[in-house]
């Protein structure tokens, strides 16, 4: 569903996000509607999708992403001291990619969606 979004993405992304954060990111971009920007991958998706050791590792990753500016997580409220709240009881944690400059020569059309074209891979 993210591909346009991926590719951007692992292109605004930049040499200092790497590793794991990397892969986080690119994850959830390619989950990702390319219009709402919204993904409903679960944690354990994530897990898996990665190789990450686990559910914890994946939400100190995504901390660190914040951090370095690359906010993924959808706030569902604020706690009592108004730090956001990501995910509660009866609330899964959500994901929209932040919003970003694409950077030039990116593509930013789908290959199967270019006027004109009707079938997808290879022609006799």
């Amino acid at each position: 569903m993210g591909y346009v979004l991926r590719r951007q993405l692992r292109e605004a992304l930049g040499p200092d996000v790497t590793g794991l954060q990397r892969a986080v990111a690119l994850e959830i971009a390619d989950d990702a509607n390319d219009v709402t920007r919204e993904s409903w991958a679960g944690l354990e998706d994530l897990v898996r999708w990665t190789a990450a050791k686990g559910e914890r590792v994946v939400r100190t990753t995504l901390g660190r992403l914040a951090e370095a500016g690359w906010e993924f997580r959808v706030p569902i409220g604020k706690d009592k001291f108004g730090n956001p709240v990501y995910a509660s009881r009866g609330h899964r944690l959500t994901f929209r990619v932040p919003l970003f400059d694409v950077p030039k020569g990116t593509t930013t059309v789908s290959p199967f969606e270019v006027e004109g074209t009707t079938t997808v891979g290879p022609q006799p």
